[in-house]
């Protein structure tokens, strides 16, 4: 084989790779959905729709950051909003929205999101409640929603 039809095949196959890379990732990508469920929980994709309904219902918004690829956010979402407890307390009182930081990232930069998992709560007229940066275990995520709940009501 010329060294020419050696390149011209690396080229073929590299462009082969690439094709095939982008074909998967658009094949898996939940974004283009107008919901995901994580854990037992089901979030909004996109800020829109979510917003509208926080406000037409009069709830604070819990705007989740994550990635697909994060192990901090599966094992949050394997354990705490697979909890009970929790997933009482968000589906009672929140408005959920789940942001993917690599697929949307205007977002994620606007807000000063810089790693995952990352939640912020928000009024429902978007004034910002508070916000967890990294993990949190279920008991302590658990505090953490219980004293958002209580910020709202002052």
């Amino acid at each position: 084989m010329t060294p020419i039809n050696k390149l011209i095949s690396c080229i073929a196959l590299l462009a082969l790779l690439v094709f095939f890379g982008i074909w998967w990732e658009n094949s898996n990508s939940q974004v283009n959905q107008d919901f995901i469920n994580l854990g037992k929980v089901s979030f909004h994709t996109s800020l829109e729709p979510g917003i509208r309904e926080a406000k037409n219902l009069s709830k604070p918004i819990f705007l989740y950051f994550r990635s697909e690829t994060c192990y901090w956010c599966i094992k949050f979402e394997e354990e705490a909003l697979s909890d009970n407890r929790i997933i009482e307390i968000l589906n009672k009182n929140f408005i959920l929205i789940s942001i993917d930081t690599f697929k949307q990232k205007n977002i994620s930069a606007n807000l000063n999101v810089r790693t995952t998992p990352f939640i912020i709560f928000f009024t429902e007229n978007g004034e910002e409640i508070s916000r967890i940066p990294g993990y949190l275990p279920s008991d302590q995520f658990l505090a953490k929603l219980n004293e958002v709940l209580e910020k709202r009501k002052i």
